[in-house]
């Protein structure tokens, strides 16, 4: 019996001798082999590059730093840019059909929440701690909350503000370091640009969009509050009362006067906000990514920044809005919710936010990260390097204003 075991010890050592062998030879193979990454394929539709070139791009980057932290999954990044008329239209059609992408761009508010309502969301609360939510910026969140749930998640913040032409300013005769603050020198200083053979406001009304953008920098300032105006939607105060009225009044002498462009009424937004880049355009609306991306085109010492007057008396006068911009949510019957909820709240850490800012302006909607150099205002010598959403400015030059200084929540944004 002894002698057996001696016959096949050596047997059985020149096995375990061989694998060892083979382990040191091949190992990693045979690892690989076992721990095969999940390949996932995340379909994202979005908005934006015509405010922020650069938005896809980032996007992909995003998935590659995912990647890198997360060796278990592979995932294969399949971004489309959606045109503008095409957004809900795309949306409806990929629930319909059953094969939706994974992240899907929607307008926050009430546009994106009858979403919600038609049961075409799933909340992305069902994928995140309140300690994420928490981290959304808490002025913009309140866009995708709804019944107890956080239904969307902004993407990017979207300041709203305006560019002047300086050299248009001063050749009209006007202080371009010093623009008006009150509506009656607004008035007075377009009329000049337009006796200068320039034109004063670039407008384009065709999509119906600045139907949004006019109140939102115009009317807003009569309010005391913003909940004024939930007063009237609700019937508590009339529509037809000046601080709900006012700025159509405003509009209308700008347009009585011919201050705006001669073909507006033919011009979507994009279009009239392209006509800045003529170099002939006094004044125009803008989201901060789109003037950043005038200053990277045109230069600082070109292009002006300031916040639109107000013939409004109300307490919020001065104040800037700062909704979001689009806002992506979950489509109630993508394939990779988990991982594409994951995905949103990875692409919330800092790794990717300064690139996010740099690559496109964008201020991303979020208080997760402290220090940020904004793209806007490139490297101007009043650039704070210490900001953050709880205390940040905008800042750059004497007529680039200083924006949300110590904002806290449920606070408004002011110009100094």
């Amino acid at each position: 019996m002894k002698s057996k075991v001696i016959k096949i010890l050596p047997w059985g050592m020149m096995i375990v001798l061989v694998g060892v062998i083979l382990f040191t030879l091949f190992g990693q193979s045979f690892t690989g082999i076992a721990m095969e990454k999940k390949k996932i394929t995340l379909r994202i539709s979005y908005w934006g590059e015509s405010e922020a070139p650069g938005l896809g791009d980032w996007i992909k980057e995003t998935v590659n730093l995912y990647n890198k932290q997360h060796p278990e999954v592979d995932i294969i990044p399949e971004v489309s840019l959606l045109a503008i008329e095409s957004i809900y239209p795309h949306f409806k059609a990929g629930i319909a059909a059953g094969d939706p992408p994974d992240l899907h761009m929607l307008w926050g508010g009430v546009l994106g929440l009858e979403e919600a309502w038609a049961g075409n969301v799933t909340p992305i609360s069902d994928y995140w701690t309140e300690e994420d939510l928490s981290r959304i910026f808490s002025g913009t969140r309140g866009e995708g909350y709804w019944n107890g749930k956080q239904w969307m998640v902004p993407l990017y913040l979207d300041p709203w503000l305006a560019a002047i032409n300086k050299n248009v300013w001063a050749k009209s005769g006007l202080d371009p370091d010093n623009p008006p603050t009150e509506w009656s020198e607004f008035v007075t200083a377009l009329e000049k640009i337009k006796a200068a053979g320039f034109i004063p406001w670039a407008v384009g009304i065709k999509d119906g969009y600045y139907g949004g953008w006019f109140p939102s920098l115009i009317q807003y300032q009569y309010f005391d509050s913003f909940t004024d105006l939930h007063r009237a939607v609700v019937g508590e105060v009339k529509l037809t009362d000046p601080s709900q009225s006012g700025w159509w009044y405003a509009i209308q002498e700008l347009r009585d006067k011919g201050l705006f462009n001669d073909d507006a009424t033919s011009l979507t937004v994009a279009e009239a906000n392209d006509l800045f880049f003529q170099g002939n355009v006094g004044f125009v609306l803008g989201v901060q990514p789109l003037i950043a991306n005038y200053i990277k085109q045109m230069g600082e010492d070109v292009v002006g920044v300031m916040i639109a007057p107000s013939p409004g008396q109300g307490k919020l006068k001065g104040y800037l809005p700062v909704p979001s911009g689009a806002e992506l949510v979950l489509p109630i019957n993508a394939k990779h919710k988990k991982i594409a909820a994951d995905f949103m709240k990875f692409a919330n850490q800092n790794s990717s936010l300064h690139s996010f800012n740099y690559g496109t302006g964008y201020l991303w909607s979020t208080d997760s990260f402290s220090v940020i150099r904004l793209h806007i205002v490139g490297n101007a010598p009043a650039l704070s390097d210490n900001l953050s959403y709880r205390s940040f400015q905008i800042s750059g030059g004497s007529s680039f204003p200083q924006v949300a200084q110590q904002h806290h929540p449920g606070e408004h944004h002011r110009h100094g």
